[in-house]
């Protein structure tokens, strides 16, 4: 008989948690289900404690499989999986004794597509013995009020709500089986269940959510093995650009895409997302040279984060965290003297007390118009240095790039013509840089201006050669004219 509900659990040598999890889906006060343990090449005792339970309750069954991630574990179980609904659950992670009992129940009210569950989430000892609730998931009310979600239009004008209270940037949900085994998890390593969410969304009719939280999530302080958010993952800047750019797609194929949603996507990418990849550049796993990991960590300061500030109002926030970022790298570590970096001089020319304020100056100049950064991180501490010590003060310098960084977020913001006539401004200073024709080519090409968006980056490129941010926009918009 088709039971009501598979839960998926992938295993990778978590022998220390994994019969606590298990034993949360033995202990439910609701029988109708099946659990698939996909052992994903366990080098420790795990592969015999999954087969052992396989000889004592037949709603259980196990898959052998070489590494290759939790995310290929979920494809593996979904196409064995043959409950009408599936779920999954972390090895290291329980569910309360009543969620499947709550699931069921919300789905004999109605065949949900999801039924999403919410999260607490514990921060633990490595015997998981908890130490504090370090997050609850609350049900916004505007939420709450709309549920059930019963149809399309409710659930594309509501999505957006679920994005905000957490429930769709994880697999901590119950999914309709017809509906999952239609798309595939991505095999890498991390953030792949935010586009699972994100690709299956335009087929999604109705949804529910238990208002109480029946899902245990655990956070090990001094165990990081089981912690993968904690470790360095160099996809992670990529996953959530990624993850915004495509959420941003699917708001405006559903004709929604307005400026509250805007703010909510771009606020969760500067306030959650960034802080995390920032965070996770201390990682222990990563094997990166201090020196690789301060270029990283400029270059994740692109048109994503700049076009996220700008539309939540954090760029001075942004810019502290990754200038921030940068100098407890060069605190912690012996970096070279002769590393070529803009932001990195600038720190150092900052914080050296042997070079003459003439000097230092120069230096900061320098930096903050360098190629290499061309958002000009930094520059909010420099401003607030030119208040304190108004030695290093360059009035020219500041008023250029104040006005450079308006006309970006102008621009960033839909502001075109405004955008337009601020970068005009700046061809009356006597600094000049290729970001300047960038701009003035970005107005022009959203304004539906091409020649003189042409022209623009052909000025760019006589004045500043093999640019390449000039480069890739004058293919950008010689592609767009061929074609």
């Amino acid at each position: 008989m088709q039971p009501l509900i598979s839960v998926i659990m992938a295993v990778y040598n978590t022998e220390m948690t994994l019969k606590k999890a298990v034993q949360s889906i033995l202990s439910q006060n609701f029988d109708d289900w099946e659990l698939l343990l996909v052992n994903d090449g366990s080098t420790d005792s795990c592969p015999q404690i999954i087969d052992d339970y396989v000889k004592s309750d037949n709603r259980i069954r196990v898959f052998h499989k070489e590494n290759e991630g939790a995310y290929s574990c979920f494809n593996v179980a979904i196409e064995k999986a043959t409950g009408k609904y599936i779920t999954f659950l972390d090895s290291d992670d329980t569910l309360e004794l009543d969620a499947l009992k709550i699931v069921a129940e919300q789905a004999a009210e109605h065949y949900y597509d999801i039924i999403f569950m919410c999260v607490n989430i514990f921060e633990c000892d490595e015997n998981q013995n908890i130490i504090k609730l370090e997050h609850k998931d609350v049900l916004p009310s505007s939420l709450e009020k709309n549920l059930p979600i019963t149809s399309k239009n409710e659930v594309e004008k509501l999505w957006i709500i679920l994005f905000y209270a957490n429930l769709i940037s994880n697999v901590k949900n119950v999914y309709k089986s017809t509906l999952i085994k239609k798309y595939k998890f991505r095999k890498l390593l991390y953030g792949e269940d935010r586009f699972l969410n994100l690709d299956l969304a335009d087929d999604v009719h109705s949804a529910s959510c238990h208002p109480k939280p029946i899902h245990n999530h655990f956070l090990y302080i001094s165990n990081d093995t089981y912690n993968i958010s904690r470790k360095y993952h160099s996809n992670a800047f990529a996953m959530f650009s990624e993850y915004y750019t495509k959420s941003k797609q699917l708001f405006a194929k559903w004709n929604c895409l307005d400026e509250r949603r805007l703010y909510i996507l771009s606020e969760n990418m500067t306030t959650v997302n960034l802080p995390e990849v920032l965070k996770q550049i201390f990682s222990p796993n990563n094997k990166n040279t201090p020196e690789e990991n301060i270029d990283i960590v400029v270059n994740y300061y692109n048109d994503i984060i700049f076009e996220t500030a700008a539309i939540s109002d954090n760029l001075d926030k942004v810019d502290n965290q990754i200038f921030n970022t940068i100098g407890n790298i060069i605190l912690n570590n012996e970096i070279s003297a002769d590393f070529d970096n803009p932001v990195f001089r600038l720190f150092t020319a900052i914080n050296n007390t042997t070079i003459s304020v003439d000097e230092i100056k120069q230096e900061i100049i320098n930096s903050l118009l360098d190629y290499r950064n061309p958002y000009r991180i930094g520059f909010e501490v420099y401003k607030t240095l030119s208040v304190q010590f108004i030695q290093i003060a360059n009035a020219e310098l500041l008023d250029y790039l104040q006005t450079e960084q308006i006309a970006r977020k102008l621009l960033f913001t839909g502001n075109f013509e405004q955008a337009l006539d601020t970068v005009i401004q700046l061809f009356n200073s006597k600094i000049s840089t290729p970001e300047q024709y960038i701009i003035l080519a970005l107005c022009g090409y959203h304004l539906g201006l091409t020649e003189y968006a042409q022209n623009a980056v052909e000025t760019g490129l006589q004045l500043f050669p093999n640019y390449p941010r000039l480069e890739e926009l004058q293919n950008i918009i010689n592609t767009e004219r061929n074609e």
